[in-house]
């Protein structure tokens, strides 16, 4: 399970928001790249990167858009597939600070916010980023989704899915719509995504601990790989999510835990990268009957694949009576 240490961009300074309010900010540098090299200090082997201006829908005009600074060099070859025209000769100061951090720093780096064009991934992945993040396209535009991971591959490609009151909300989380988290997930599986970052937005910034039920659901029901994101605020909260990884769960991102020192990152890595007590229930049920052994399995619809009842996530279980509470969940049977 991968920890990932947010670095939030705002106006070109690292920033913490609660609940993604920008009236409620906090600045915790100017200097993101060497926010990226403490990090990487600390062990850190990927870090998550958020363009808040770009999420939040604020003008180029009112990022403070930089001429490019001669020590910065665009290199993003064939814009002009995607009818930007020529390279641009300036960019909003959260862009020089990505490609910023992607030279301070040898490690993958998560980006997102703001993304609504193939052009705008294209852009975001050759100033650096190794994966993008994709949020509100997902909802208004989803074949976008589709053609991108057709183009860069699912590695590359990955919905962020921001949930109020289990709704999908968008727009850097001023709007909310109708849509369910979990019937998007689905959505998005079909479209091959094979990754998403779940935020639970009331929980985000507060240090309220992480919606846990809700997030091992998504991966549960989705069959995606969920990046767990919200609310982290101490190694319990760590070591909770990684007793439930067998749930699909890739990854944590850490953010307000890590600036204001309630979480160690580099004990959090420990606990993430440690074995799990539990990946597989190990049971198959069956019965006798007069032609042989009938044996069980479980189709799950949502996942279109075969599967045995899984195990649990308490470390008291022994592998017996974790398999069998993990059977009767799943099935309803004794």
């Amino acid at each position: 399970m991968i920890i990932y240490p947010a670095i939030d961009l705002r106006n070109g300074k690292c920033v913490r928001l609660q609940q993604g309010d920008p009236d409620a900010e906090t600045v915790y540098g100017d200097d993101p790249a060497e926010m990226a090299r403490h990090w990487h200090s600390q062990g850190a082997q990927w870090l998550h990167v958020v363009n808040l201006d770009g999420a939040l829908d604020a003008k180029q005009s009112q990022i403070a858009a930089l001429d490019r600074p001669s020590n910065i060099r665009i290199q993003v070859p064939g814009l002009d597939d995607f009818g930007t025209g020529s390279q641009p000769s300036s960019l909003p100061i959260n862009l020089v600070r990505l490609q910023q951090i992607r030279e301070a720093v040898d490690i993958p780096i998560q980006f997102g916010g703001g993304l609504r064009t193939m052009a705008d991934i294209k852009l975001a992945l050759g100033l650096g980023a190794d994966r993008v993040v994709l949020g509100t396209v997902a909802v208004e535009r989803p074949q976008l989704v589709a053609d991108a991971v057709s183009r860069w591959g699912a590695d590359r490609i990955v919905v962020g899915i921001d949930a109020r009151d289990g709704k999908v909300a968008t727009h850097g989380w001023k709007e909310t719509s109708d849509v369910d988290a979990i019937e998007i997930g689905h959505q998005m599986h079909a479209m091959g995504v094979r990754r998403t970052v779940f935020t639970d937005i009331a929980r985000d910034g507060m240090l309220s601990g992480v919606n846990i039920p809700l997030t091992t659901k998504l991966g549960d029901l989705t069959d995606l790989k969920v990046i767990a994101s919200g609310g982290v605020k101490d190694i319990q909260d760590i070591s909770q999510l990684k007793a439930r990884e067998h749930y699909n769960l890739d990854g944590v991102i850490v953010g307000q835990a890590i600036y204001t020192k309630s979480l160690d990152l580099s004990e959090a890595i420990r606990v993430a990268d440690g074995p799990l007590h539990h990946i597989s229930a190990g049971i198959i049920p069956y019965r006798q009957m007069y032609g042989g052994i009938q044996f069980l399995l479980l189709y799950n619809i949502f996942c279109e694949q075969w599967q045995f009842p899984r195990g649990g996530a308490s470390h008291s279980d022994v592998d017996k009576s974790c398999a069998l509470y993990s059977f009767r969940a799943e099935t309803g049977l004794p």
